[in-house]
């Protein structure tokens, strides 16, 4: 018999012994053709830099983080669309952030109590015009910071001065980053760190920067200085959680999680505990492979040849990917090979699923049940596909649509529209398409040729890095297609429909 999931001639069974795909299930889940609806046109989603607590809750009641998907083998046949919990979500919606992240607008500052006594009057004048600036949430510049040291500098003895200086420092710091401009951010923060180096608050601050943008080592760093500096800092013990765990360190990142919920109960810290301890134990007894750019765990006894196959081909995408979106991840990608039951528990995806990207760690798990030594062209895309994502997410800092990121990753595997659809098929895409999953995906590859032909790749590039500068889905596509994330995907959808359709 042929398995109806990837083709292969195989002996009769509940299971097919290539690809793993249990039969029974694979029938469940798609009862028969899919009609494909009109694609969705909804607009702009949540500010990314909010931490999506709802999507925490979701996450508690099951699947523990959104999850960026690639249909199985045997996908041209499409997924299923009758099941809610596969339905795709809005396509403009950002994926949601983790924990440690938090708005800039609130820097905490110290309370500055200025004893102005037996100081100049000029002195005196200025610190208070400062400190009235501070309390009334005055935007500062450079000019406000050269005075707040200068008086520091001159009043080394004056506790109260300092720590005008550290606020004023912590000010101009926070702006910066709330205008996407981490650089300067650090570099304001690192300048208060130096004008009170006995306070975590400027570690504090600089930890969070580093978060914002991926540099798991320097947030640790940078929370390990904060709690050598107050050993009781809730804040500092979960962002060096998180940092732990995006670096795959996942036992201490539970000790850092745990030092924290006992000093300060957290339920967004006590989920997201719950969840690596859940991932530990879903990766019991695997081996690990570490390479320059991956960080590999499979069951050694099982997958070891298969998995020195899935790092070679890692290798090769990483180089190809590095080229065509000019942009290359900060920390190494952690990459988990389960046998198919395995998969479908750990990472709560749908039976269709062939991989997924989780946005929360970082970390994509692929299925591999059957493989031996050799990678199928199945397997092969696969990897490419979801390692796209990885990419995409941290170059835009989690703020890439839906749709953005999977039609780049379907079109960086070499899928092409007019490869995958009739031209019936095509009709009915430009009549219907949309919102079952079936055309949710041939609807992103579609939106994204779309923007490959009016700009070229270098224009998915240049929006990519918009996105993760400006913060705000819509200036990123202002930016670089002179309009709206809405605008644009209504002008595509017009002329998709003026080509293609009835």
């Amino acid at each position: 018999m042929s398995c109806p999931r990837c083709g292969a001639q195989v002996p009769e069974g509940p299971s097919c012994p290539r690809c793993g795909v249990v039969y029974a299930k694979l029938r469940e889940a798609r009862p028969g053709p899919t009609q494909v609806q009109k694609p969705s046109q909804a607009g702009p989603g949540f500010g990314v830099w909010g931490w999506s607590f709802i999507g925490l809750m979701v996450a508690a009641a099951g699947m523990l983080a959104f999850q960026l998907l690639r249909p199985g083998p045997g996908a041209s046949s499409p997924p299923p669309t009758h099941t809610a919990d596969v339905e795709p979500a809005d396509t403009s919606t950002p994926l949601p952030l983790p924990p440690p992240l938090r708005q800039a607008e609130a820097p905490r500052l110290p309370e500055v109590q200025i004893d102005d006594t037996g100081i100049e009057e000029h002195d005196q004048q200025l610190a208070n015009k400062l400190a009235a600036q501070l309390s009334a949430k005055a935007r500062l510049g450079p000019a406000e910071a050269e005075s707040a040291l200068a008086l520091a500098a001159r009043h080394p003895e004056r506790k109260g001065l300092k720590d005008l200086a550290e606020a004023v420092l912590l000010t101009l710091s926070a702006q910066e980053r709330k205008a996407r401009r981490p650089t300067d951010a650090a570099r304001w923060a690192q300048k208060a760190a130096a004008v009170a180096p006995e306070s975590p608050r400027p570690w504090l601050a600089i930890m969070e920067i580093m978060l914002e943008t991926a540099d798991w080592e320097r947030a640790e760093e940078a929370a390990r200085t904060a709690l050598a500096q107050d050993a009781r800092s809730a804040e500092a013990l979960r962002g060096l959680g998180y940092a732990l765990y995006r670096q795959d360190r996942s036992r201490e990142a539970i000790a850092a999680l745990q030092a924290a919920l006992d000093l300060e109960r957290d339920p967004a810290s006590e989920m997201l505990l719950a969840r690596i301890r859940k991932g530990l134990q879903d990766e019991q007894g695997m081996t690990d492979q570490r390479l320059a750019h991956f960080t590999l765990h499979y069951d050694g006894e099982a997958h070891e040849d298969v998995g020195r196959e899935i790092l070679r081909a890692l290798e090769h995408h990483y180089a190809t990917l590095v080229r065509s979106l000019d942009h290359q991840p900060k920390s190494k990608i952690t990459v988990i090979l389960f046998t198919q039951q395995g998969y479908f528990d750990a990472s709560g995806a749908p039976a269709w699923s062939g991989g997924a990207f989780d946005a929360i760690d970082g970390k994509i798990r692929i299925p591999i049940g059957g493989l031996t030594t050799s990678l199928t062209p199945e397997m092969d895309e696969t990897l490419i596909h979801e390692l796209t994502h990885a990419f995409i997410a941290e170059r835009t800092r989690n703020l890439a649509p839906r749709d953005i990121h999977e039609g780049l990753a379907q079109y960086m595997q070499g899928k092409r529209l007019v490869q995958e659809l009739d031209a019936d098929e095509m009709r009915r895409l430009a009549d219907d398409g949309g919102r079952s999953v079936a055309g949710f995906y041939l609807g992103a590859l579609a939106f994204v040729e779309h923007l490959i032909a009016e700009r070229g790749l270098g224009g998915i590039n240049d929006l990519l890095k918009a996105l993760g500068e400006t913060g705000h889905l819509d200036r990123g596509f202002e930016q670089v297609y002179g309009q709206t994330y809405q605008a644009t995907r209504q002008a595509w959808a017009t002329r998709f429909r003026q080509q293609h359709g009835s």
